[in-house]
C-alpha cells in the first residue's frame, strides 16, 4: 500500500494483534471520544480514513452499533456476513442490501472491532452447517 505510510502500516497491524488478544481474553474496545453525535448507550472506538472500493477515500467512524463511512451509514446489525483479509489490509462487509470493501491501515483493526461487537470474538464466527441424520426405515 503505497500511499500510506509505513508507520501507520505497522501500527495499525500491531493495535490490530493487541486488540485480538484482548478480546480472545474477554476483554472489549476501549471507547474513545466522540467525533459524531451518538445515540443512547453508543459508544465510539475510533476514526480514520480508508479507502471503500468504487467511492474512494472516506472517513470511517466506528461506535457500538454503527460504521459511518463518510455520507453513509451501516447498522452492525445490518451485517450479514464478513471477510477479513489483513495480510492484504482488506474488510468487506456484507449487508441485507449492499457489498462493501474497506482497505486502508487501520482496516485490520476495524475488523477486531466489528467482530467484537457482532460476535464477541476477534475473527469472524463460522458456523457449520448441520449435520443431516440418516434416517432408519424399518420393514
Amino acid at each position: 500500500m503505497p500511499e500510506y505510510d509505513p508507520e501507520q502500516l505497522a501500527a495499525g497491524f500491531r493495535s490490530m494483534s493487541m486488540l485480538a488478544g484482548l478480546v480472545e481474553r474477554g476483554g472489549r474496545p476501549a471507547a474513545v471520544s466522540p467525533t459524531v453525535a451518538l445515540r443512547a448507550g453508543e459508544k465510539q472506538y475510533g476514526w480514520f480514513p480508508v479507502d471503500v472500493t468504487g467511492a474512494g477515500r472516506r472517513l470511517a467512524v466506528i461506535t457500538s452499533r454503527r460504521l459511518i463511512l463518510g455520507p453513509d451509514e451501516f447498522p452492525l446489525r445490518s451485517v450479514t456476513a464478513l471477510r477479513q483479509s489483513p495480510a492484504d489490509w482488506t474488510l468487506t462487509l456484507e449487508t441485507r442490501d449492499r457489498i462493501v470493501t474497506l482497505r486502508g491501515p487501520w482496516v485490520p483493526w476495524l475488523g477486531v472491532v466489528v467482530c467484537a461487537e457482532l460476535y464477541g470474538t476477534a475473527w469472524p464466527v463460522t458456523i457449520p452447517a448441520p449435520r443431516r441424520t440418516r434416517q432408519l426405515t424399518l420393514q
